[in-house]
């Protein structure tokens, strides 16, 4: 009995056990029950906006400066026109960009091309154009890699015959310097030698004292300036580089003036000389007047030579660019159609094999940064174009058709419709972003909340202002209407819409997270587990971010997880 009642007391102790321990597991596991909140990857706007802070100012002038260089090819207003909103007021050249967007166009149209035939399939006739497709991009490319050798060679062409042409000038510019020098030296040391004693006296008498007093003067100041002309002269033998030949030709020319002043002295004192008979004086005369002649002739050469020689050096550079560029070109050419070949096999490849789901996502993935880098020339044309912010009049358009202008530099200035403005300080994180034109939504402090204006961006400093060690750039906001309820210094809440992309791929900005420098998601999968996912963005917004690889539409990302 004893033993019976022991047993029934352990199994009892054993039960009591094991529901503690049953309930301790429940516990936990409902303590790391967990909850998402989900987002499913869909198409839709993505609006880029910055906020700022500015206030009410009476409007000014409105000055407009290009945000690159360029060269003016068409001005279609003049000053006193009345323009609107958007109007061209100058064209800069766009032909290098056109050509990109035209390129662009092509692969984004192949991408788009390509997408359109993985999602419907390959038929025996597609087959055959895309097997045809791959042998015209194969010789095309053929075609660009021999027209990028060919501009390799012209580039080394061009290089090789304005190095010769170039050695040319300096060889003409070293010979001329060793005749000028030569004629200083004939004109002092020779030919008008008999003219003045071993002293520097004059060998003859002279009516004329101011003319004997400059021919004896201008000789002692002569003779020295041959040491210097020498000098010189010994440099470039030494180094007959461009620079060292017209470094020695500025530092060689007032010498040979000096030079020149003596010939003319003498030639002057002549005409006052006694005691001379007329063939000793026919003599003199002739050799001073040769000397003279023969120096200032050899002194015009080198100005000749000088201006030669830069004008060869600009040559030489403009000839180096233009094969420069028409390499670049080719080059890019050749990298062009390397890349439809590649997209030209695999398409053809993937038509022969099929299309599975992981190539769909990366070729929408690639039709969506295609579209991107287009959406980005289209961005740079459109730089090229100067166009009126708001409704005005020109006051002044300070370029001429074919003048090369440079970013900043003002080109035309206008007066806004209306008379206020708002003056607000972005920051230089912020500025880079913002372009002349972008919509700005305004509210002001004075106002019921929710109340609001609309207006552009005008103009930006160029300059930058410092407040508290941090900068700034001045910019200013036309309103898009007048409102007689506005006043100066009022408190102006501004939203500037910097870029706005519709119909792209977008999620949460929260749903996105860091890691080493990348950036990822994580998605719930078929299965319910959570998968990390990497994703390439594109614009972001407050709310939402662009996806530019990664992902695609009706996947689910985990925006928020909470532990219950």
């Amino acid at each position: 009995m004893d033993f019976l009642k022991h047993h029934k007391k352990l199994i009892i102790i054993a039960v009591i056990v094991i529901i503690a321990i049953a309930g301790v597991i429940f516990a936990k596991t409902r303590g790391n029950k967990v909850e998402y909140e989900t987002y499913i990857v869909d198409r839709g706007e993505v609006v880029e906006v910055i906020s700022a802070t500015g206030s009410i100012a009476p409007s000014s002038k409105i000055e407009l400066q290009p945000q690159v260089s360029g060269k003016v090819v068409e001005i279609p207003v003049e000053e006193g026109d009345e323009v609107k909103k958007g109007d061209l007021l100058i064209r800069l050249d766009a032909g290098d960009i056109n050509a990109q967007i035209m390129a662009q166009q092509a692969s984004l149209a192949s991408a788009q091309a390509t997408l359109a035939q993985y999602e419907s399939g390959a038929t025996t006739q597609e087959l055959a154009l895309a097997e045809r497709a791959v042998e015209t991009v194969q010789a095309r490319l053929e075609a660009s890699t021999v027209a990028r050798d060919d501009a390799q060679d012209a580039l080394a062409n061009a290089t090789s015959r304005g190095d010769a042409q170039l050695q040319s000038s300096v060889n003409t510019f070293r010979s001329d310097l060793e005749g000028a020098a030569q004629a200083a030296d004939d004109g002092v040391n020779r030919l008008t030698d008999r003219v003045y004693t071993s002293a520097g006296f004059l060998s003859f008498t002279a009516t004329n004292s101011q003319a004997q007093n400059d021919a004896i003067q201008t000789r002692v100041a002569a003779k020295a300036s041959l040491s210097s002309i020498d000098a010189a002269l010994a440099s470039v033998n030494g180094d007959a580089s461009v620079d060292n030949v017209r470094a020695q030709h500025d530092a060689m020319q007032p010498h040979l003036a000096i030079v020149k002043d003596h010939l003319e002295a003498t030639v002057e004192v002549l005409k006052y000389s006694v005691g001379l008979d007329s063939a000793t004086l026919a003599t003199y005369q002739l050799n001073a007047s040769t000397a003279l002649s023969t120096l200032s002739a050899e002194m015009q050469a080198l100005t000749s030579d000088d201006t030669n020689l830069e004008l060869r050096l600009q040559l030489n550079e403009a000839d180096v660019n233009t094969a420069t560029a028409a390499l670049n070109a080719a080059e890019n050419a050749v990298a062009t159609n390397e890349g439809l070949l590649a997209e030209a096999e695999a398409s053809l490849e993937l038509k022969r094999t099929g299309t599975r789901d992981e190539i769909l996502a990366a070729q929408r993935a690639m039709v969506s940064a295609e579209r991107a880098r287009l959406a980005g020339l289209q961005n740079e044309w459109g730089k090229r174009r100067i166009t009126a912010p708001v409704d005005g009049v020109v006051t002044q358009v300070s370029v001429e058709p074919g003048e090369n202008v440079m970013s900043s530099q003002t080109i035309v200035m206008m007066n806004a419709v209306g008379n206020l403005e708002v003056i607000a300080n972005i920051s230089e994180i912020d500025i880079a972003k913002i372009t002349v034109g972008d919509p700005v939504t305004i509210e002001l402090d004075a106002f019921t909340a929710g109340e609001h204006w609309t207006g552009s961006v005008i103009a930006i400093q160029p300059a930058e202002t410092v407040v508290d060690n941090i900068i700034f750039y001045e910019t200013t906001i036309l309103f898009d209407g007048e409102d007689e309820r506005l006043r100066s210094g009022m408190t102006a809440d501004l939203d500037i819409v910097t870029d706005r992309k519709d119909g792209v791929l977008r999620v949460p900005v929260r749903a996105v997270k860091p890691r080493n420098g990348d950036m990822y998601v994580e998605i719930l999968n078929d299965r319910g587990l959570v998968e990390e996912r990497d994703v390439e963005m594109g614009l972001e917004s407050d709310d939402f971010a662009e996806i530019l690889s990664g992902l695609e539409e009706g996947d689910e990302v985990i925006v928020y997880t909470t532990e219950l």
